[in-house]
């Protein structure tokens, strides 16, 4: 799914959509989210770690989060620009 199409269906599920740019090598410590995650990332690579897994996420793939899940997260060397929606 290309990131039009991917922006289309997060508006159609409701999802409220940002664009959000990650420095590189950058990284937040573990943290949750009121809301729920849907995301694509649209260049560079993000990883995202879990108690359920830890995986780093490349171009065109997407990443899901549940509301209040806790996690880490950042982008690798080249950072990253990432399709958010939050529901």
């Amino acid at each position: 799914m290309n990131a039009a199409a991917f922006r289309e269906a997060l508006l159609k599920d409701g999802y409220t959509v940002i664009e959000r740019s990650v420095a590189p090598n950058s990284s937040l410590a573990e943290h949750d989210h009121d809301w729920a995650v849907k995301a694509m990332v649209m260049a560079g690579s993000f990883y995202v770690h879990t108690d359920a897994e830890q995986k780093t996420y490349s171009e065109g793939e997407v990443f899901t989060l549940t509301a209040n899940e806790p996690h880490r997260e950042g982008a690798g060397k080249d950072g990253a620009l990432l399709l958010i929606g939050r529901k």
